[in-house]
C-alpha cells in the first residue's frame, strides 16, 4: 500500500490541495486512492505518535487507521494532507529551528506505517514572509515567545528536510517552493494523488482565487479549457500571463513590520532562503519540483 504524507508546511497552500483532492474523491476511490477529511485521521495518527514517543506502542495501528478512514483493505494509496501531523502552528519554530523534533516525529510515523511505500511531500516558504505570517496567526503570548528567541537568519528548511530524511530514510521526499505553486499546482495534484485524470481535477482552479482578483481564476480555467496547453511549458506561459493581468497584490502582501524587520534585513533573509533552496535541490533522496 502506498502512503502519501503531505506535511504542509503550515501557511503554504492553506488546505487547498486537500480540498481539491476531496472534491475528486469519487474518481480517486475508483482508482483505489483514499482521501478523507483531516478530522478522520489527525487525532488518531497524532495520538499514536505521541504514545509511541512516550514508550507505548499502538498494536494493529494500520487496521485502526483503515477503519477510521472507512477504507478498503485493498486500497492502493492513502493520502494524508495535514501539517498538523508534525506539530501545532504555534510550535513550528523555537526561534532558530523550523519544526524542532522533526526527526523523532517522522520516525514515529515510520514505525506506525511500517510495511507501506511512503512518499513525503513538503512545501517550503521564504522565512521573510513565513515568519511574519506565522506571527499574525498565533495568539499574543505565543507571538511574544517566538519573538523573544527569534533569529531568522538561522532558520533553514534544509535542516528540516534532512531530519525528515534521517527519520524515514527509505521514504521518498518531494519538495517545492510555495512561491512557485501557481506554476506547478496541477503537477502537485497529480504527484500527491498519483493519479492522472483524463482532463483537469474538478475545482483545480480554485487555488488561483487565493492570489487573483475576483473572476480571474474562472477566466483562466475557461481559457485553458478552450485552448488546452500543448505541454507544461505552454501551461506555465498562460498562467504567467493571467497572473500578470489578474494578480491581486492585497492577497499576497505580508506585513513584515510585525516581526520588527526593516527592508535590508528582509532582503538578507530572502537571500539566505535562496541559498538554502539551492542546497535542498542537491540533497540526496530529495526530488525538487520547479516550474
Amino acid at each position: 500500500m502506498e502512503i502519501a504524507l503531505h506535511l504542509g508546511a503550515h501557511l503554504t497552500d492553506e488546505g487547498l490541495l486537500d480540498k481539491c483532492l476531496r472534491k475528486n474523491r469519487s474518481e480517486l476511490a475508483d482508482a483505489g486512492i483514499v482521501v478523507k477529511r483531516t478530522s478522520n485521521y489527525l487525532n488518531l495518527m497524532r495520538g499514536a505518535a505521541n504514545d509511541l514517543a512516550n514508550g507505548n506502542d499502538t498494536p494493529d495501528f494500520m487496521a485502526k487507521l483503515l477503519e477510521a478512514l472507512n477504507a478498503p483493505e485493498d486500497s492502493r494509496r492513502l493520502v494524508f494532507s495535514a501539517p498538523g501531523l508534525m506539530t501545532q502552528l504555534s510550535q513550528v519554530t523555537d526561534g532558530t529551528i523550523l519544526y524542532p523534533g522533526a526527526m523523532a516525529r517522522i520516525a514515529c510515523y515510520r514505525h506506525l506505517l511500517a510495511g507501506t511505500d511512503a512518499e513525503i511531500f513538503i512545501a517550503i516558504r521564504n522565512p521573510a514572509s513565513f515568519i511574519p505570517a506565522l506571527l499574525q496567526h498565533v495568539v499574543d503570548f505565543e507571538r511574544a515567545e517566538i519573538l523573544e528567541n527569534l533569529r531568522p537568519e538561522e532558520l533553514r528548511w534544509s535542516l528540516y528536510i534532512d531530519e525528515i530524511r534521517q527519520g524515514w530514510p527509505e521514504a521518498s521526499v518531494t519538495v517545492w517552493c510555495d512561491e512557485d505553486t501557481p506554476f506547478i499546482w496541477h503537477r502537485l495534484l497529480r504527484l500527491v494523488s498519483n493519479y492522472e485524470p483524463e482532463t483537469e481535477f474538478k475545482n483545480s482552479f480554485n487555488w488561483f482565487d487565493s492570489v487573483m482578483l475576483k473572476g480571474g481564476a474562472a477566466k483562466l480555467a475557461a481559457y485553458l479549457e478552450a485552448n488546452p496547453p500543448v505541454d507544461e511549458a505552454h501551461r506555465q506561459q498562460v498562467i504567467s500571463a493571467f497572473l500578470d493581468k489578474y494578480c491581486d497584490p492585497a492577497k499576497l502582501d505580508v506585513d513584515v513590520s510585525i516581526a520588527g524587520w526593516d527592508e535590508a534585513r528582509t532582503d538578507v533573509i530572502s537571500e539566505l532562503y535562496e541559498e538554502d533552496t539551492a542546497k535542498i535541490r542537491q540533497m540526496e533522496g530529495v526530488k525538487f519540483i520547479s516550474p
